[in-house]
């Protein structure tokens, strides 16, 4: 299909991301194992059908992709790649801390602490079903490199995805307008700042924090636009095996980031039926028989789950008065006050593109037109407005998960929708600036101007939004305290920590020590855990109750043989009181600063 060669990048990631999940969640084996059977079978392979005739090279405007990708990767995810040295050197974390949470998922399949466990914040429970496809190859360095998953989320997890969602960027951008657009669409994706830093002022949709703070966002962003790409080269040339290609992208995205693959299915099936070439009442049927299946799907849901609650009012309260301070402050609550729902709730919706899009909601029917005047539209061309669509009808009509959190399923989804628009708007005001002229040498050097421009207001722009520089500070001691339970590990080691809150956090001490000893927990954000289904649920909450009667113990001769009959061998304090059974800390195996280590193995 004669792709641009950064798709293959999105291609390996995705197709060995897979791949190494599959065979860890049918053997119970380490990522590290996995991926040497992967790659053992992936040389094989290459050997067996290697054809005499050489592969062509790459292109020079490839070699010049490749290099870009590589720089804003640098650019984005320099600070975040360093932060797990600055925590555990200096116990401040000058990143996101729901690193610590994804920390734990990479030791989860990747570390011999871990295996064997099944999920690592409620031990040997079964893992609860998520999208772990984009932990596997971060994963598969932790046996080999002896890592904890902290240094692996920020220095390896992190900018891999990023540099997927910049080669799925180039690649969509050149299939729709050549290397100018690939080029173009890149610079639209990484140097424009988005819509936080101006107009709406809304941080809830702010792309590059969210697909950094959430990177299995930037693989599924990647791999989306990819997945775009393959339909959009298949309707001009039919070459099935783009297709193919495309849709197993599209399915492989409920494994990689489900929020993406809720808004990427159905807007790349439509856009399938508008390449057909079936006449338009036909094609029109088919949409219309599929919109007709989603309302009896959500109908179903609904009546099957009767508790299940709309997150729509929650949702734009949330998105919309919760957000302070916006460029728009107290308009969307005036309006529910003062006219109700009947018109709140549609401004509500609406105001999320703006809100979202910024400036490239205004730029973006203008390239539209400008992409009219040098070429024919083509049928894909419709994806920008097919996502919209079909975001639309994902917000007003998605549940409140079990968690509670409104903007699980109708905020997540948004990077999709930027990502189509802001390389769209990209390749068409390429396409038209290269039917007016414009060579490929002046608009690198364009590009280059731009770049010197953005990356000072991109600075700016993070240091004014606060959420850049959000550091978060360790209990005193605590990495210290993380290696020596590191290091004086043994097979089927379980820790736990005291005094964990029932009430929703994004992190707590246990999932903190999961994420830098790489072992699992007896329990951690029990709030998290409450929320599973069935046994699981039962099971964390019988947990908890333990280890308040482990608190509450008088000695530590009784502490310690209690924490043995639940199977912790590791039990950790972490402030500056207590326990109570042993208030000295004189039991302790290891102390420092408020953290006190106690092992169960041996009693005092």
């Amino acid at each position: 299909g004669d792709m641009p060669a950064p798709a293959a990048w999105v291609l390996g990631v995705f197709v060995s991301s897979i791949a190494v999940y599959a065979l860890v969640a049918s053997l119970e084996i380490l990522a590290a194992t996995a991926f040497a059977v992967w790659a053992a079978i992936v040389i094989t392979t290459a050997i067996a059908v290697r054809r005499g005739a050489p592969e062509p090279g790459l292109r020079a405007s490839e070699l010049a992709a490749l290099a870009l990708c590589a720089l804003a990767t640098l650019f984005w995810c320099w600070d975040i790649a360093s932060a797990s040295q600055s925590y555990l050197q200096r116990e401040i974390l000058t990143t996101w801390t729901d690193q610590f949470a994804h920390a734990g998922v990479i030791s989860q399949f990747g570390d011999p602490r871990a295996v064997g466990h099944q999920a690592i914040e409620l031990a040997d429970v079964p893992r609860p079903p998520y999208h772990y496809g984009s932990y596997m190859l971060p994963a598969a360095l932790a046996g080999p490199l002896d890592l904890p998953g902290l240094s692996l989320a920020t220095a390896v997890w992190v900018p891999l995805g990023f540099l997927a969602l910049c080669a799925g960027a180039y690649t969509l951008g050149s299939v729709l307008a050549g290397p100018a657009g690939g080029f173009a669409a890149l610079g639209a994706l990484t140097l424009v700042p988005d819509a936080t830093s101006y107009g709406l002022f809304n941080r809830l949709f702010g792309f590059y924090w969210y697909v950094l703070a959430g990177p299995s966002a930037s693989y599924a962003v990647g791999l989306c636009l990819v997945s775009f790409a393959c339909l959009h080269r298949w309707h001009a040339t039919r070459d099935v095996r783009l297709l193919v290609v495309g849709a197993a992208m599209v399915l492989g995205l409920s494994v990689m980031r489900v929020h993406v693959f809720l808004l990427a299915l159905p807007a790349w099936v439509t856009c399938l039926v508008l390449c057909l070439r079936l006449p338009r009442e036909r094609k029109l049927a088919v949409l219309a028989a599929g919109c007709a299946l989603f309302a009896l799907f959500v109908f179903a849901f609904y009546r099957e789950f009767p508790n299940a609650r709309l997150a729509l009012d929650q949702f734009l309260d949330v998105a919309h008065n919760q957000q302070e301070p916006t460029g728009y402050s107290g308009v969307y609550a005036h309006l529910l006050a003062s006219h109700g729902a009947g018109l709140a709730f549609p401004v509500g919706v609406l105001l999320v593109f703006p809100a979202g899009l910024g400036i490239f909601l205004l730029i973006y029917p203008l390239a539209v037109f400008a992409r009219q005047r040098s070429q024919d539209l083509q049928a894909t061309d419709w994806m920008p407005a097919v996502v919209a669509a079909w975001y639309v009808l994902l917000m007003v009509t998605a549940p409140i998960p079990g968690h509670g959190d409104s903007t699980e399923w109708t905020q997540r989804p948004f990077v999709v929708l930027y990502a189509v628009v802001a390389v769209w708007t990209a390749a068409g005001l390429a396409s038209w600036l290269t039917a007016q002229g414009w060579s490929a040498s002046r608009m690198a050097w364009s590009l280059g101007l731009a770049a010197a421009l953005a990356v000072p207001l991109a600075l700016n722009y993070t240091l004014h939004d606060l959420r850049w520089s959000l550091t978060s500070r360790a209990a005193r001691g605590l990495p210290h305290a993380a290696a020596f339970i590191r290091e004086h590990w043994r097979p089927g080691d379980v820790l736990a920590a005291q005094g964990l809150k029932r009430g929703v956090v994004v992190t707590d001490t246990a999932v903190e020590l999961v994420a830098l000893t790489g072992m699992p927990a007896y329990i951690a954000r029990p709030f998290v855990q409450f929320a599973r289904e069935g046994r699981a649920g039962e099971i964390a909450r019988e947990r908890y109750g333990a280890l308040i009667d482990v608190a509450a113990e008088t000695t530590a001769p009784a502490a310690l043989a209690r924490l043995r009959r639940l199977g912790i061998q590791w039990y950790v304090i972490a402030d500056y009181e207590g326990p109570g059974w042993d208030p000295e800390r004189r039991a302790a195996a290891f102390a420092e600063g408020t953290v006190a280590v106690y092992s169960a193995r041996a009693a005092p």
